[in-house]
């Protein structure tokens, strides 16, 4: 009998293992969703319990464990077992309460889930609370209404702690720490009283405190920490001083003269504010809102990070892996209209993020000034001639673009956008940072308003043109310009701008002309495309394909982005685009080949794509108001006056190689010049250049003239070409 009973109880207790491994078993096999049995038992547990499967799957986790070590079921008092299913009811009701909006109430929530069924089986849906929570949830609604629910669920944590807890070793660690506090205090008595005795034994520690006291007030700390914080703010303005000088000394070695940069302080210093305190409160409110209402369409998602930027806001938000991400997308007009945004834009998901972007107006736009963003330029990029400011990104960052880099530039958006300014800032930054021998411009302005202020700047090769014939022609000048550079560079085995103007300072007895760079400006496309397309496109092609190397770089704006403006050759030469606001995703696709744009606020909020990145980047544009490009461009003005190339002047002058040459030969000052080559025995395009003021092409052809009728001699790479000629032969 004795020997039965102990066969039946190593039975019972083979059985509780056998039923632990099971249950072990088929708990691994559920949560981690191996295979088809593992997968539909998941969807079988979560259409019961909901979103709190990760707390069930615990418990089945240590249920299985205490049968498996302990072989038999875990014998809890009732005061536990109370505590435990109270703990799980809230727990699963507030899963369904954070899902359900405040007019979702009663039974009719029930039904509704129901109707559901497939749906969130299939996980095409959320299960919010499962079909237990969305159940008590509907109960306790229709009896309590919401309000109270939330009242009955706070309850239900209280009193499931307060069951939890043996009080009995709380009080015993509470009157612990008492008796701890005690000893100390009374140890501390003890010292007090210890030093009060033996306090007039000890005047010389009392003289001694009191001369050491100067030394360490508070007071003179402050006085050796405040001047570093203002010689750190003062350090910013004073790096763009030591970069004009840097500017000057590298002038002295072009022979540029005495032309001095203009001050920063020529530019209105607006009171920094980066942050706002009205947008921070609301980023707080608008992130709870914006979780609240992905619950309410089934997207369950945290709050990653949240950037505060001058204009936008940018919540990044990371979905449940269950989550599609175009579903997100997809509700986008239905978050703008609860957070009543002027408009929004998702980015889903972010490039090399675990997470979708959702970007949202702020309450109150900082604007983004010159000024502070010229003191902000980082101490490797002062010598960088080219380099432009664009503004700030969505975390405040401040965003430079070097036009060298790039190398060419499109800006498209619609009117208002803040395109004009953009472009301003452009050419403001040039005058700021760079001198007329260091850069030339080209400005095409076919609206006649835009480049008023630049007409007298002296950085400008030829006048602002505003006629789009002779905008055509100036183009394809700038081609020939190109094609004459590239010969220059390899007479002198150089193969760029950069490595030209090193050998002019490495070899000064060559008597070689340094090269600036050159920028050409073009506002409105779409005038050019009307007048001239063909000739336009052909010439921005050719620019755009060979002028890197010789240091001409494009930039082109328009406000019509279409694609009869927008042509794939030119949007495939230009791989640097700037996209404001426009009127539709069929124009930001022209512009940027994807859609975004549209969803913009105006006002200088941009899409950035610079050269090589997969990815656009937002930015608010930097501001730059007409009196200070008024300001800037009339300081610069009086320095200098423009020169002009002769052959922008007279551009058909330069057709061919037989007109040249007759256009030499009427020259007026075709006689001089050649008296001075004989005299001198130079000939040199540069030279003729600084002792008679011309233009490159102008003497070049000339240069031509004189070897064709053999006073000088062909070229030889870099070396100056041989005068055939001596002055007494040709009074002969």
């Amino acid at each position: 009998m004795a020997r039965r009973k102990t066969l039946r109880k190593e039975e019972r207790k083979l059985l509780y293992i056998i039923n632990a491994l099971i249950l072990f078993t088929l708990t691994i096999i559920s949560f981690q969703r191996f295979g088809i049995v593992g997968i539909y038992l998941d969807r079988l547990v979560r259409f019961f319990v909901g979103e709190t499967i990760v707390f069930f799957y615990v418990l089945m986790f240590l249920y299985a464990l205490f049968i498996l070590f302990w072989r038999k079921n875990p014998n809890l008092r009732l005061k536990t077992s109370i505590a435990l299913g109270l703990m799980l009811t809230a727990v699963i009701l507030t899963a369904s309460y954070r899902a359900y909006t405040r007019s979702d109430i009663g039974f009719a929530v029930f039904e509704e889930w129901m109707s559901n069924t497939p749906e969130i089986f299939t996980e095409a849906l959320s299960p919010n609370g499962g079909l237990v929570g969305v159940f008590l949830y509907s109960l306790f609604t229709l009896l309590f209404a919401r309000t109270g629910t939330l009242i009955v669920i706070v309850f239900l944590y209280i009193v499931a702690i307060l069951l939890f807890v043996d009080w009995k070793y709380v009080k015993k660690a509470i009157a612990k720490m008492r008796s701890a506090k005690n000893r100390v205090m009374t140890q501390i008595g003890e010292e007090m009283a210890y030093e009060e005795k033996a306090e007039p034994e000890l005047p010389k520690k009392k003289h001694r405190l009191k001369f050491l006291t100067p030394d360490v007030k508070e007071p003179e700390v402050q006085e050796v920490v405040v001047p570093e914080k203002r010689s750190t703010v003062i350090a910013k303005p004073s790096l763009f001083d030591e970069r004009e000088v840097t500017t000057k000394s590298a002038a002295t070695i072009h022979n540029i003269g005495n032309y001095v940069l203009p001050d920063i302080k020529i530019l209105d210093e607006v009171a920094a504010k980066s942050k706002s305190s009205a947008n921070a409160n609301a980023a707080v409110f608008k992130g709870k809102k914006l979780l609240e209402i992905l619950s309410n369409f089934g997207i369950n998602a945290t709050l990653v990070a949240t950037h505060i930027g001058p204009a936008v806001t940018k919540f990044e938000v990371r979905p449940d892996s269950n989550v599609k991400v175009s579903k997100i997308a997809s509700i986008q007009d239905n978050i703008k209209m609860e957070l009543a945004a002027k408009d929004i834009r998702i980015e889903a998901p972010i490039p090399g993020r675990n997470a979708v972007g959702v970007e949202i107006p702020n309450v109150e736009m900082i604007p983004v000034r010159m000024a502070e963003m010229l003191k902000e330029i980082p101490p490797e990029k002062m010598n960088k001639k080219l380099l432009f400011a664009l503004g700030r990104d969505l975390s405040g960052r401040p965003i430079f673009s070097e036009l060298d880099k790039m190398p060419h530039l499109l800006i498209a958006g619609a009117t208002g956008s803040g395109k004009s300014v953009c472009v301003n800032s452009i050419i403001s930054t040039l005058l700021l940072r760079t001198t007329p021998d260091e850069v030339k411009m080209i400005l095409i302005d076919p609206k006649k308003v835009e480049f008023t202020s630049f007409q007298k700047i002296p950085h400008l090769i030829c006048p602002v043109i505003s006629d789009a014939s002779e905008a055509a022609r100036a183009l394809k000048i700038v081609v020939k310009m190109m094609e004459n550079r590239y010969e220059v560079f390899s007479k002198c085995n150089v193969r760029n701008i950069t490595a030209y103007n090193e050998l002019l300072i490495k070899a000064p007895q060559e008597h070689l002309e340094p090269m600036p760079w050159i920028v050409v400006i073009i506002d409105e496309l779409a005038d050019l495309m009307i007048v001239a397309g063909k000739e336009v496109e052909s010439s921005i092609q050719r620019i755009t394909q060979l002028a890197r190397a010789a240091g001409i770089h494009l930039i082109v704006a328009t406000q019509r982005p279409s694609v009869d403006v927008i042509t794939g050759i030119i949007k495939s030469n230009i791989p640097s685009r700037i996209a404001f606001a426009v009127s539709s995703g069929v124009d930001s696709r022209t512009i940027l080949d994807h859609v975004g744009a549209e969803r913009l606020l105006g006002y200088g909020d941009m899409l950035f794509i610079p050269v090589g990145e997969p990815a656009s980047v937002r930015i608010q544009g930097v501001f730059v108001s007409d009196d200070e490009v008024r300001r800037l461009a009339e300081t610069t003005a009086a320095q200098r006056k423009p020169t002009y190339d002769e052959a922008f002047i007279n551009p058909e002058d330069g057709e061919g190689l037989s007109e040249g040459i007759a256009s030499a030969l009427d020259d007026p000052l075709f006689d001089e010049v050649k008296e001075y080559v004989i005299e001198t025995q130079r000939a040199s395009t540069s030279s003729i250049q600084r002792r008679f003021g011309l233009g490159y092409n102008r003497a070049a052809r000339m240069m031509d003239v004189l070897e064709q009728k053999g006073i000088i001699g062909p070229t030889q790479g870099s070396k100056p070409r041989d005068v055939r000629v001596r002055k007494t032969d040709d009074e002969d």
